[in-house]
């Protein structure tokens, strides 16, 4: 019988039986090699009746191939397997059910750790010397980050600083050196062996062009409190006011502050290519 009349008698859609032919399930006893139709032999329904319930079982196509040969014993013990296999499946996800919510809570709560940990370190910063602002200017910064928190789904990567590099070991390697060897990067500007930031931002201009920036910093040990750094550097030199920006895409302008390997201050400007 043909392909139609086969699916017919089988209920299925003969698109089904063209897919059971090409993974080698179930082959038509003919093919006419000038028209390419296939023929198919009325015993073979039985064969299609075992393929569709073991599929519809969860069998993968090579059990069902190790199987369709099989007796009828071999076959059940397969279906026990099968079910106790799906009853372990159905204990576990009875279990995340019930632990989804705490864990969701858990990361909630670890966010707003993350979220006060920075904010403190904020507020503890002094950026005068540094960065050549006074109060006024570094409290519009620190409100226009909290604003961004708090319409924002924050995570560390927002800011692409790690908190833990504060305390790294000296010994490890660099992440700045990551980002300069990283070949989705092009270096656009970079200055070395300053002393203060605002000595950067007395010659330096950032970029307009719409592309993906990242400023990059490899600082001495004695400029402490680098994740203050990172976030008012950020907006200093980008004039990025984080407020305004807060649907903006992130990472338009990323800053990334490390620990210097030479003892020397640097500054890269990495654009994305």
């Amino acid at each position: 019988m043909t392909i139609k009349e086969f699916a017919r008698l089988c209920g299925c859609n003969p698109q089904t039986l063209r897919y059971y032919d090409r993974v080698d399930l179930l082959k038509p006893v003919k093919v006419d090699q000038h028209s390419g139709y296939r023929y198919y032999d009325e015993e073979q329904a039985i064969k299609y009746v075992k393929i569709k319930n073991l599929q519809l079982s969860g069998f993968s196509i090579d059990e069902i191939k190790d199987l369709l040969d099989a007796d009828s014993v071999t076959v059940n013990d397969a279906f026990t397997r099968k079910i106790r296999q799906q009853e372990e499946k159905l204990i576990k996800i009875k279990e995340i059910q019930l632990s989804y919510q705490d864990e969701i809570q858990r990361m909630k709560e670890k966010v707003q750790v993350l979220k006060d940990a920075i904010l403190s370190s904020m507020a503890q910063y002094d950026p005068k010397d540094e960065f050549g602002i006074d109060d006024e200017e570094y409290k519009m910064i620190f409100d226009s980050f909290i604003a961004y928190l708090e319409n924002h789904e924050f995570s560390k990567g927002d800011i692409e600083h790690d908190l833990s590099s504060e305390e790294d070991d000296p010994a490890d390697e660099r992440k700045y050196l990551d980002f300069l060897n990283d070949p989705n990067y092009e270096i656009v500007y970079e200055l070395h062996d300053w002393g203060r930031i605002k000595e950067i931002g007395e010659e330096f201009i950032m970029p307009e062009d719409g592309s993906d920036y990242l400023l990059l910093f490899a600082l001495t040990e004695d400029k402490q409190n680098k994740t203050a750094f990172a976030i008012t550097a950020l907006s200093m030199l980008s004039g990025v006011n984080l407020k305004e920006n807060e649907n903006r895409t992130p990472h338009k302008y990323g800053c990334s502050v490390d620990l210097s390997d030479d003892g020397r201050n640097h500054f890269w400007l990495l654009k994305a290519r």
